[in-house]
Order: C-alpha cells, then structure tokens, then sequence
C-alpha cells in the first residue's frame, strides 16, 4: 500500500502562475511598442502643461511697491520651475518610452527567426538608432 500524497502547496503570492510564463504572456512586440508610443503621447502632454499664458503679467503687479515686487519674482520663479519640473518629466518619459522600443526591437531581432534577416538587421538597426539618441541626449563635447 503506498503512502497518501501530501496535498499540493499553494501557490506562492510571490510568483507569477505558470500559465502566464509561457512566451506569448510575458512579451509580445505589439506590447512593447504601444507601451513605448503610449508614453511618447503622455510625454508630450506633459510638455504641454506650462501654458504661455500663465507666465505672471508685470501689469498685474504694482511694481512701486516693495511686497507687490516681491510677489512678482517669486511668481515667476514659481512659473520657471513649474516649467522645469514639467520639462524634466517629459524627458524622463521621453526616455523611457525610447528604451521600451528599443528593448522590444532588440528582443523581436533576437528571438523571432520566421522574420526575414532584412528584417531583423532593420529592428537591430533601429534599436542601435534609438539607444544613441538616448544616450546622445545627454553627451556635450563643450
């Protein structure tokens, strides 16, 4: 007579089911690259939120008076790094979203061999192209 099998663990919170491990869950190129352009289009409005038109006007500011100028400077220097913040925000997206479709082009050149080889030296290509203006965005030789 064999020994009861002990009852099957549960699974850990910690790992992800094995069903969602195969290849077609855990990456696919189309999902890669909508999440990259997706964060292109949130980059892009977010370099769109410092609207011109609330740059503080001196004329709504009496410059005679030493509060009311005061007001004024530190307004603008509020308005300058809301501009900041909203620049940088957008540039850290910005970056993110080219490494997003710089991975999915590097790994669709590597993983796929029904592509044909023109087609994967031009994801490979692309790739390298992205990842340099990545990386030349923040290279100065001055």
């Amino acid at each position: 007579m064999q020994a009861p099998l002990p009852p099957p663990g549960a699974p850990s919170p910690y790992q992800p089911p094995t069903a969602s491990m195969t290849k077609g869950n855990m990456y696919s190129f189309q999902k890669w690259l909508m999440i990259g352009l997706a964060l292109l289009v949130f980059a892009s409005i977010f370099s769109q939120f410092p609207l011109e038109s609330s740059i503080p006007d001196v004329t709504d500011y009496d410059i005679t008076v030493e509060k009311e100028q005061q007001q004024y400077l530190d307004d603008v220097d509020s308005y300058q790094g809301q501009v900041a913040l909203f620049g940088a925000m957008s540039t850290i997206l910005q970056t993110a979203a080219l490494a997003l479709v710089a991975y999915g082009f590097v790994r669709e050149a590597h993983e796929e061999d029904h592509h044909h080889v023109a087609l994967r030296i031009t994801f490979v290509l692309s790739a390298v192209i992205l990842i340099t203006s990545i990386v030349g965005r923040s290279f100065s030789l001055f």
